[in-house]
C-alpha cells in the first residue's frame, strides 16, 4: 500500500480506505488509487483479509470505545421536551450497541457545557469520535480540536466545520408527495414549513416542490411559505389565510401540530381557530407522519435508520483513524415512503 500511496500521490490510509470502497474517498480519487494498484500488480490477500477481520472482531469484544453524541440543548422545544428526535437516538443506541462502543451524550449549551470544556472532557477521557445531532440554524459552528476527532452530522448541514452528513431524503419526500398528491386528484398543492427548519435542511423541502411544480402548467404553482417559529396559533392563522389566499387544495407540511389533534383540547390549532374543515375544505399530508398516526397521511420518514447509519459510519472512520473534517464530505440520504390516510382521500 505504501508503493500504491506513493505513485498516486496520498497517503497509504487513503490507498486501504480506496481499496475498501470507503465512502469519504471522492470517485475520481479511488479510481486513480485503483489504477496506481493495478499498475504495481497490487493483490488483497484473502487469507489476510479473514484473518484481520477475525482479529478486529476478537479486538471489539474485548475493547469497548466510547463516542461522543452531541446533542443541541435548543432543539429540546422542536422534538417535546428531548434533544433530538427520540427514533434517531434509539437508532444511534442500536447501532452503538452492535458495533460494541459505548455511547455518552453531551448536551452543549446545557449545564454550562461550553465547546471549550467539552473538548476537554472528551480529549481527557480518550474520546475520538463525535456524532452530531440536529442543530438550530443559531448554532453556525461547533469550535473544537476537530484534528484530534473523527465526526459525522445528522441532518445540520448549516453546521462547520463541514463533515460526513446522514440524513434523511427530504428533497425525495416532498418530490413524491406532491406526486401521490397529484395522483389522488389534488391541483393546488403546497409547501408550508418553517425557515429554521429550511435552513437546517439546506432547503430540501422547498427544492423538492420547485422540481416537482417546473413540470407543471403555472396554474398549478403554489408558492411554499416559509414562516417564522412563533406561538403555534399565529402560525396556524398565517397558514389559514395563505390557503384561502392561494386556493390551496392540499398542504405538505412537517409540522404535523398544526392539523393533527392536541390531546389537551381534542382539536387543532388550525381547525380550532379557523373556519377550515379537513380534509372537506383543504387536505393534509405531513411530510413526517409519527409512528402512533397509522391514519394521517404523508411520508413517512426512517429517523431510526437515520441514527443507525450516522453511527455506523463513525465508527470506519474512529477504527480507521480518519481525524479532521475531510475535504470533500459525503453526504448519505435515507428516503421515506408514502402512506395513505384519511387526511387526503382520493379526489372526485
Amino acid at each position: 500500500m505504501d508503493e500504491v500511496a506513493a505513485l498516486a500521490g496520498v497517503h497509504p490510509t487513503t490507498v486501504s480506505l480506496a481499496l475498501r470502497s470507503h465512502p469519504s474517498i471522492p470517485a475520481a480519487t479511488r479510481e486513480r488509487i485503483l489504477a496506481a494498484a493495478r499498475q504495481v500488480g497490487y493483490m488483497r490477500d484473502p487469507l489476510l483479509d479473514a484473518f484481520n477481520s477475525h482479529r478486529l472482531r476478537k479486538l471489539a469484544m474485548k475493547q469497548t470505545h466510547s463516542v461522543a453524541f452531541l446533542v443541541d440543548a435548543a432543539t429540546s422545544p422542536i422534538f417535546s421536551g428531548a434533544p433530538c428526535h427520540p427514533r434517531v437516538q434509539e437508532g444511534v443506541r442500536a447501532a452503538a450497541e452492535t458495533e460494541h462502543l459505548a455511547l455518552e451524550v453531551f448536551a452543549l449549551g446545557a449545564r454550562e457545557m461550553t465547546p471549550g470544556r467539552l473538548n476537554t472532557i472528551l480529549l481527557s477521557r480518550g474520546i475520538t469520535g463525535i456524532l452530531l445531532s440536529t442543530f438550530t440554524p443559531a448554532t453556525l459552528s461547533v469550535d473544537l480540536d476537530w484534528d484530534r476527532f473523527s465526526a459525522v452530522k445528522i441532518e445540520s448541514h448549516h453546521l462547520l466545520p463541514p463533515l460526513d452528513v446522514v440524513s434523511n431524503d427530504q428533497c425525495q419526500a416532498a418530490r413524491l408527495g406532491m406526486r401521490r398528491l397529484r395522483a389522488l386528484g389534488y391541483r393546488r398543492i403546497g409547501l408550508a414549513t418553517a425557515l429554521d427548519d429550511e435552513s437546517r435542511l439546506e432547503s430540501t423541502f422547498s427544492s423538492g416542490v420547485l422540481v416537482e411544480q417546473a413540470e407543471l402548467d403555472e396554474r398549478e404553482r403554489v408558492p411554499p411559505l416559509l414562516f417564522e417559529r412563533r406561538p403555534i396559533k399565529a402560525v396556524a392563522a398565517r397558514v389559514a389565510r395563505w390557503i384561502k389566499d392561494q386556493s390551496v387544495d392540499a398542504v405538505m407540511t412537517n409540522w404535523g401540530e398544526l392539523f393533527t389533534p392536541a390531546p389537551e383540547t381534542g382539536g387543532c390549532p388550525l381547525v380550532t381557530s379557523t373556519s377550515l374543515r379537513i380534509p372537506r375544505d383543504v387536505a393534509f399530508a405531513s411530510l413526517d407522519v409519527p409512528p402512533d398516526r397509522p391514519g394521517l397521511a404523508g411520508i413517512v420518514q426512517n429517523h431510526r435508520l437515520v441514527g443507525m447509519r450516522a453511527l455506523e459510519q463513525l465508527a470506519v472512520l474512529v477504527r480507521t483513524f480518519c481525524r479532521g473534517a475531510p475535504a470533500n464530505p459525503s453526504a448519505t440520504y435515507i428516503p421515506g415512503y408514502w402512506q395513505d390516510g384519511t387526511t387526503a382521500p382520493p379526489r372526485g
